[in-house]
Protein backbone atom coordinates (compact mmCIF):
# COMPACT_ATOMS: atom_id res chain seq x y z
CA UNK A 1 0.00 0.00 0.00
CA UNK A 2 1.38 3.40 -0.96
CA UNK A 3 -0.69 6.45 -0.16
CA UNK A 4 0.66 9.94 0.42
CA UNK A 5 -0.76 13.39 1.07
CA UNK A 6 0.73 16.50 -0.41
CA UNK A 7 -0.48 20.07 0.16
CA UNK A 8 -0.54 21.33 -3.43
CA UNK A 9 0.20 19.97 -6.88
CA UNK A 10 3.79 21.23 -7.06
CA UNK A 11 4.78 19.38 -3.92
CA UNK A 12 2.90 16.33 -5.11
CA UNK A 13 4.79 16.11 -8.39
CA UNK A 14 8.12 16.63 -6.70
CA UNK A 15 7.50 14.04 -4.02
CA UNK A 16 5.83 11.28 -6.03
CA UNK A 17 6.46 9.63 -9.38
CA UNK A 18 3.34 8.65 -11.39
CA UNK A 19 0.68 7.51 -8.93
CA UNK A 20 -3.01 8.24 -9.26
CA UNK A 21 -3.73 11.75 -8.03
CA UNK A 22 -6.84 13.01 -6.26
CA UNK A 23 -7.26 16.70 -5.44
CA UNK A 24 -9.71 17.22 -2.59
CA UNK A 25 -11.42 20.61 -2.63
CA UNK A 26 -12.48 21.02 1.01
CA UNK A 27 -15.01 23.65 1.96
CA UNK A 28 -17.42 24.24 4.84
CA UNK A 29 -20.54 26.21 5.66
CA UNK A 30 -19.26 26.66 9.23
CA UNK A 31 -17.49 29.72 10.51
CA UNK A 32 -13.70 29.67 10.13
CA UNK A 33 -11.91 29.88 12.51
CA UNK A 34 -14.66 30.45 15.09
CA UNK A 35 -16.35 27.06 14.47
CA UNK A 36 -13.49 25.03 12.99
CA UNK A 37 -9.85 25.98 12.52
CA UNK A 38 -8.26 22.76 11.30
CA UNK A 39 -9.17 19.79 9.10
CA UNK A 40 -7.80 16.27 9.38
CA UNK A 41 -7.78 14.02 6.31
CA UNK A 42 -7.38 10.30 7.00
CA UNK A 43 -7.17 7.59 4.31
CA UNK A 44 -7.25 3.86 5.14
CA UNK A 45 -6.54 0.88 2.90
CA UNK A 46 -3.90 -1.70 3.87
CA UNK A 47 -2.57 1.00 6.19
CA UNK A 48 -3.51 4.49 7.33
CA UNK A 49 -2.23 7.84 6.14
CA UNK A 50 -3.18 11.10 7.85
CA UNK A 51 -2.74 14.74 6.94
CA UNK A 52 -3.72 17.89 8.90
CA UNK A 53 -4.20 21.35 7.47
CA UNK A 54 -4.94 24.61 9.25
CA UNK A 55 -7.84 26.48 7.70
CA UNK A 56 -7.69 30.11 6.72
CA UNK A 57 -11.12 31.65 6.23
CA UNK A 58 -9.76 33.99 3.57
CA UNK A 59 -8.40 31.13 1.45
CA UNK A 60 -11.18 28.59 1.26
CA UNK A 61 -11.72 26.11 -0.24
CA UNK A 62 -8.60 24.28 0.94
CA UNK A 63 -6.90 21.96 -1.54
CA UNK A 64 -5.27 18.71 -0.46
CA UNK A 65 -3.67 16.33 -2.96
CA UNK A 66 -3.86 12.61 -2.31
CA UNK A 67 -1.39 10.40 -4.22
CA UNK A 68 -2.38 6.74 -4.37
CA UNK A 69 -0.24 3.77 -5.29
CA UNK A 70 -2.57 0.98 -4.12
CA UNK A 71 -3.35 -1.83 -6.61
CA UNK A 72 -7.12 -1.33 -6.49
CA UNK A 73 -7.45 2.43 -5.93
CA UNK A 74 -10.04 1.71 -3.26
CA UNK A 75 -9.81 3.23 0.21
CA UNK A 76 -11.80 4.67 3.11
CA UNK A 77 -11.63 8.45 3.53
CA UNK A 78 -12.48 10.49 6.62
CA UNK A 79 -12.47 14.27 6.88
CA UNK A 80 -12.84 15.80 10.34
CA UNK A 81 -13.14 19.47 11.23
CA UNK A 82 -11.58 20.55 14.54
CA UNK A 83 -11.93 23.56 16.81
CA UNK A 84 -8.62 23.62 18.69
CA UNK A 85 -8.22 19.94 19.66
CA UNK A 86 -11.94 19.11 19.68
CA UNK A 87 -13.50 17.33 16.67
CA UNK A 88 -16.81 18.98 15.74
CA UNK A 89 -17.73 17.86 12.18
CA UNK A 90 -17.04 14.76 10.12
CA UNK A 91 -17.73 13.16 6.74
CA UNK A 92 -16.58 9.64 5.87
CA UNK A 93 -17.02 6.92 3.27
CA UNK A 94 -15.51 4.39 0.89
CA UNK A 95 -14.02 5.86 -2.28
CA UNK A 96 -12.70 4.43 -5.54
CA UNK A 97 -10.28 6.04 -7.97
CA UNK A 98 -11.58 5.80 -11.53
CA UNK A 99 -8.83 7.64 -13.41
CA UNK A 100 -5.25 8.77 -13.06
CA UNK A 101 -6.26 12.24 -11.86
CA UNK A 102 -9.50 13.47 -10.27
CA UNK A 103 -10.81 16.56 -8.55
CA UNK A 104 -13.29 16.00 -5.74
CA UNK A 105 -15.29 18.71 -3.89
CA UNK A 106 -16.01 17.75 -0.27
CA UNK A 107 -18.20 19.71 2.12
CA UNK A 108 -17.83 19.74 5.89
CA UNK A 109 -21.41 20.55 6.77
CA UNK A 110 -22.83 21.97 10.00
CA UNK A 111 -25.36 19.15 9.95
CA UNK A 112 -22.62 16.51 10.16
CA UNK A 113 -21.45 16.43 13.80
CA UNK A 114 -18.90 13.82 14.79
CA UNK A 115 -21.48 11.75 16.67
CA UNK A 116 -23.73 11.57 13.58
CA UNK A 117 -21.27 12.03 10.73
CA UNK A 118 -22.35 12.13 7.08
CA UNK A 119 -21.31 9.82 4.30
CA UNK A 120 -19.47 10.83 1.15
CA UNK A 121 -21.81 10.96 -1.82
CA UNK A 122 -21.35 8.28 -4.46
CA UNK A 123 -18.28 6.94 -6.27
CA UNK A 124 -15.40 9.18 -7.21
CA UNK A 125 -16.47 9.17 -10.84
CA UNK A 126 -19.86 10.63 -9.95
CA UNK A 127 -18.51 13.05 -7.37
CA UNK A 128 -20.31 14.74 -4.55
CA UNK A 129 -22.21 17.99 -4.49
CA UNK A 130 -19.97 20.88 -5.54
CA UNK A 131 -18.68 23.01 -2.70
CA UNK A 132 -18.46 26.14 -4.82
CA UNK A 133 -20.87 28.95 -4.04
CA UNK A 134 -21.32 27.98 -0.40
CA UNK A 135 -22.33 30.74 2.00
CA UNK A 136 -19.95 30.75 4.94
CA UNK A 137 -20.68 32.15 8.37
CA UNK A 138 -18.59 35.21 9.17
CA UNK A 139 -16.44 35.25 12.28
CA UNK A 140 -16.10 38.49 14.18
CA UNK A 141 -14.28 39.78 17.22
CA UNK A 142 -13.67 37.42 20.11
CA UNK A 143 -16.40 38.99 22.25
CA UNK A 144 -16.48 37.65 25.80
CA UNK A 145 -18.63 40.23 27.55
CA UNK A 146 -21.41 42.78 27.09
CA UNK A 147 -22.46 46.16 28.39
CA UNK A 148 -25.94 45.84 29.89
CA UNK A 149 -28.29 48.77 30.48
CA UNK A 150 -31.94 49.80 30.58
CA UNK A 151 -33.20 51.05 27.21
CA UNK A 152 -36.02 53.29 26.16
CA UNK A 153 -36.63 51.13 23.10
CA UNK A 154 -40.28 50.12 22.95
CA UNK A 155 -41.96 46.73 22.80
CA UNK A 156 -42.65 45.23 19.35
CA UNK A 157 -44.85 42.14 18.98
CA UNK A 158 -43.52 39.74 16.31
CA UNK A 159 -47.06 38.35 16.03
CA UNK A 160 -48.25 41.62 14.47
CA UNK A 161 -45.18 42.85 12.55
CA UNK A 162 -45.30 42.14 8.79
CA UNK A 163 -41.76 40.78 8.50
CA UNK A 164 -40.45 39.33 5.24
CA UNK A 165 -40.26 35.90 6.90
CA UNK A 166 -42.57 35.02 9.80
CA UNK A 167 -43.89 32.02 11.72
CA UNK A 168 -45.38 30.59 14.91
CA UNK A 169 -44.21 27.67 17.04
CA UNK A 170 -45.29 25.87 20.21
CA UNK A 171 -49.00 26.16 19.49
CA UNK A 172 -49.59 22.46 20.17
CA UNK A 173 -48.87 22.49 23.89
CA UNK A 174 -45.36 21.06 23.56
CA UNK A 175 -43.16 21.56 26.60
CA UNK A 176 -39.67 21.02 25.13
CA UNK A 177 -37.83 23.70 23.12
CA UNK A 178 -38.37 23.61 19.35
CA UNK A 179 -36.10 24.61 16.49
CA UNK A 180 -36.85 27.53 14.16
CA UNK A 181 -35.88 25.42 11.18
CA UNK A 182 -37.68 27.62 8.63
CA UNK A 183 -35.41 30.48 9.64
CA UNK A 184 -32.13 28.57 9.34
CA UNK A 185 -31.58 29.11 5.56
CA UNK A 186 -31.42 32.85 6.32
CA UNK A 187 -28.92 32.62 9.16
CA UNK A 188 -25.66 32.60 7.14
CA UNK A 189 -26.71 35.98 5.71
CA UNK A 190 -27.77 37.28 9.13
CA UNK A 191 -24.44 38.58 10.36
CA UNK A 192 -25.23 38.35 14.07
CA UNK A 193 -22.97 36.73 16.64
CA UNK A 194 -23.43 35.67 20.23
CA UNK A 195 -20.31 36.04 22.35
CA UNK A 196 -18.34 36.31 19.11
CA UNK A 197 -19.75 33.10 17.57
CA UNK A 198 -22.08 32.98 14.55
CA UNK A 199 -25.49 31.51 15.29
CA UNK A 200 -26.51 28.45 13.28
CA UNK A 201 -29.74 27.48 15.03
CA UNK A 202 -32.34 29.13 17.22
CA UNK A 203 -34.27 27.02 19.72
CA UNK A 204 -37.35 28.48 21.39
CA UNK A 205 -38.63 27.41 24.79
CA UNK A 206 -42.17 28.09 25.93
CA UNK A 207 -40.59 29.14 29.23
CA UNK A 208 -39.39 32.50 27.95
CA UNK A 209 -35.94 31.90 26.46
CA UNK A 210 -34.11 31.11 23.22
CA UNK A 211 -30.90 29.11 22.77
CA UNK A 212 -28.28 29.01 20.02
CA UNK A 213 -26.98 25.54 20.88
CA UNK A 214 -26.45 22.97 18.13
CA UNK A 215 -28.72 20.52 19.98
CA UNK A 216 -31.91 20.88 22.01
CA UNK A 217 -31.01 22.77 25.21
CA UNK A 218 -33.58 20.94 27.38
CA UNK A 219 -34.88 17.85 25.50
CA UNK A 220 -36.69 16.43 28.54
CA UNK A 221 -37.91 19.78 29.90
CA UNK A 222 -36.29 19.24 33.28
CA UNK A 223 -34.36 22.49 33.78
CA UNK A 224 -35.80 24.64 36.55
CA UNK A 225 -35.67 28.44 36.10
CA UNK A 226 -33.16 29.96 38.49
CA UNK A 227 -29.94 31.93 38.87
CA UNK A 228 -27.18 31.45 36.30
CA UNK A 229 -24.61 30.46 38.94
CA UNK A 230 -26.45 27.39 40.31
CA UNK A 231 -23.74 25.15 38.84
CA UNK A 232 -20.91 27.17 40.38
CA UNK A 233 -22.66 27.19 43.75
CA UNK A 234 -23.58 23.52 43.48
CA UNK A 235 -27.24 24.15 44.24
CA UNK A 236 -28.79 22.84 41.04
CA UNK A 237 -28.48 22.31 37.30
CA UNK A 238 -26.86 25.08 35.28
CA UNK A 239 -29.05 27.02 32.82
CA UNK A 240 -29.02 26.05 29.15
CA UNK A 241 -25.81 27.52 27.67
CA UNK A 242 -25.78 29.95 24.76
CA UNK A 243 -29.19 31.24 25.75
CA UNK A 244 -31.07 34.52 26.13
CA UNK A 245 -33.75 34.67 28.83
CA UNK A 246 -36.48 37.28 28.28
CA UNK A 247 -38.56 35.94 31.18
CA UNK A 248 -37.44 32.46 32.22
CA UNK A 249 -40.31 31.06 34.27
CA UNK A 250 -42.96 28.34 33.99
CA UNK A 251 -45.10 29.90 31.28
CA UNK A 252 -48.40 28.87 29.71
CA UNK A 253 -48.62 30.15 26.14
CA UNK A 254 -51.53 31.96 24.60
CA UNK A 255 -53.28 30.90 21.37
CA UNK A 256 -50.53 32.34 19.12
CA UNK A 257 -47.76 30.35 20.82
CA UNK A 258 -44.40 31.99 20.19
CA UNK A 259 -44.10 34.19 17.09
CA UNK A 260 -40.93 35.00 15.19
CA UNK A 261 -40.05 37.24 12.27
CA UNK A 262 -37.07 38.58 10.34
CA UNK A 263 -37.15 41.97 8.70
CA UNK A 264 -34.83 44.37 6.92
CA UNK A 265 -32.07 43.95 4.37
CA UNK A 266 -28.62 42.35 4.90
CA UNK A 267 -26.52 44.50 7.16
CA UNK A 268 -29.53 45.93 8.97
CA UNK A 269 -31.70 42.89 9.66
CA UNK A 270 -33.62 42.16 12.85
CA UNK A 271 -34.90 38.85 14.20
CA UNK A 272 -37.67 39.07 16.80
CA UNK A 273 -39.11 36.29 18.95
CA UNK A 274 -42.25 37.09 20.97
CA UNK A 275 -44.18 35.32 23.72
CA UNK A 276 -47.50 37.11 23.17
CA UNK A 277 -50.27 37.30 25.78
CA UNK A 278 -48.86 34.40 27.76
CA UNK A 279 -49.78 33.43 31.31
CA UNK A 280 -48.09 32.31 34.50
CA UNK A 281 -51.13 30.19 35.37
CA UNK A 282 -52.87 27.25 33.69
CA UNK A 283 -55.01 27.40 31.61
CA UNK A 284 -54.18 30.62 29.80
CA UNK A 285 -57.00 32.84 28.63
CA UNK A 286 -56.12 36.43 27.80
CA UNK A 287 -52.61 36.56 29.22
CA UNK A 288 -50.91 39.56 30.77
CA UNK A 289 -47.36 38.65 29.79
CA UNK A 290 -45.78 39.64 26.46
CA UNK A 291 -42.03 39.67 25.93
CA UNK A 292 -39.79 40.01 22.87
CA UNK A 293 -36.15 39.18 22.22
CA UNK A 294 -34.68 41.22 19.34
CA UNK A 295 -31.40 40.28 17.66
CA UNK A 296 -29.93 43.34 15.93
CA UNK A 297 -27.56 42.46 13.10
CA UNK A 298 -26.06 45.92 12.57
CA UNK A 299 -24.83 46.40 16.17
CA UNK A 300 -24.96 42.73 17.21
CA UNK A 301 -26.87 43.76 20.28
CA UNK A 302 -29.70 41.97 22.06
CA UNK A 303 -32.81 43.82 23.25
CA UNK A 304 -35.36 42.49 25.75
CA UNK A 305 -38.67 44.36 25.69
CA UNK A 306 -41.96 43.83 27.50
CA UNK A 307 -45.67 44.55 27.60
CA UNK A 308 -46.75 43.17 30.98
CA UNK A 309 -49.92 44.14 32.80
CA UNK A 310 -48.64 43.16 36.23
CA UNK A 311 -51.41 42.14 38.63
CA UNK A 312 -49.33 39.94 40.94
CA UNK A 313 -45.77 39.41 42.15
CA UNK A 314 -44.92 36.68 39.63
CA UNK A 315 -45.67 39.06 36.77
CA UNK A 316 -43.17 41.44 38.40
CA UNK A 317 -40.46 38.79 38.16
CA UNK A 318 -40.60 37.14 41.58
CA UNK A 319 -39.93 33.66 40.12
CA UNK A 320 -38.29 34.68 36.83
CA UNK A 321 -34.70 34.98 35.59
CA UNK A 322 -33.73 37.58 32.98
CA UNK A 323 -30.42 37.89 31.13
CA UNK A 324 -28.16 35.89 28.85
CA UNK A 325 -25.58 33.21 29.35
CA UNK A 326 -22.82 31.77 27.21
CA UNK A 327 -20.96 29.53 29.65
CA UNK A 328 -20.97 30.37 33.36
CA UNK A 329 -17.33 30.07 34.30
CA UNK A 330 -15.99 33.28 35.78
CA UNK A 331 -17.68 33.95 39.12
CA UNK A 332 -20.91 33.96 41.11
CA UNK A 333 -23.68 36.37 40.17
CA UNK A 334 -23.09 38.67 43.14
CA UNK A 335 -19.49 39.10 41.95
CA UNK A 336 -20.32 39.92 38.30
CA UNK A 337 -20.72 43.51 37.17
CA UNK A 338 -23.66 43.84 34.80
CA UNK A 339 -22.34 46.96 33.07
CA UNK A 340 -18.99 45.41 32.14
CA UNK A 341 -19.54 41.65 32.22
CA UNK A 342 -16.41 41.28 34.37
CA UNK A 343 -15.92 39.59 37.74
CA UNK A 344 -15.17 41.99 40.56
CA UNK A 345 -12.69 39.55 42.11
CA UNK A 346 -10.29 38.95 39.22
CA UNK A 347 -11.54 41.03 36.27
CA UNK A 348 -12.21 37.86 34.25
CA UNK A 349 -15.25 37.68 31.92
CA UNK A 350 -18.28 36.30 33.78
CA UNK A 351 -19.58 34.33 30.78
CA UNK A 352 -23.08 35.68 31.38
CA UNK A 353 -25.10 38.83 32.12
CA UNK A 354 -27.87 38.29 34.66
CA UNK A 355 -30.27 41.21 35.07
CA UNK A 356 -32.12 39.60 37.98
CA UNK A 357 -33.25 36.19 39.19
CA UNK A 358 -36.26 35.45 41.40
CA UNK A 359 -36.29 39.06 42.56
CA UNK A 360 -39.42 41.18 42.66
CA UNK A 361 -39.25 44.22 40.39
CA UNK A 362 -41.46 46.72 42.24
CA UNK A 363 -42.02 48.99 39.24
CA UNK A 364 -42.20 46.13 36.74
CA UNK A 365 -39.69 44.49 34.41
CA UNK A 366 -37.75 47.11 32.43
CA UNK A 367 -36.70 46.95 28.78
CA UNK A 368 -33.03 46.04 28.61
CA UNK A 369 -30.26 45.87 26.01
CA UNK A 370 -26.90 44.11 25.78
CA UNK A 371 -24.20 45.58 23.55
CA UNK A 372 -21.02 43.56 22.84
CA UNK A 373 -17.73 44.97 24.07
CA UNK A 374 -15.05 44.57 21.40
CA UNK A 375 -11.87 43.18 22.99
CA UNK A 376 -9.82 45.43 20.71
Amino acid sequence: MRMLFCAGAALALAACAQPRKLVLQIDTNAGVPCDIDKVEVRAMAAGTTMFEQTLDGAHLPAFVTLLDGTPSGSFHLELTGFKASTPVMKVAGQLQFSSSQQNQPVMLDLNCPVDANCGLAGAMAAGSAAASGVTRFHCGADVQRYDGEVTGEGFVDACTVPGRLTGNVLMDGSSVPVELDKLEPSLPDFNFQFFGQPIHKIWVSRDGYISFQRTNPDPRHVLVPGPFDTGIKGIGAAPPPQSVMAFWDSITLGPTGVCWEIEGQPGGQLIRVTWSHACLTTPCGSGNLSATITLDESLRRIVLSYAITATNERERGQNATVGMVNDVAGCKTEECRLDTGLCMTNNAPCGYSQVFSKMLQPSGVKNYQFTPIDPN
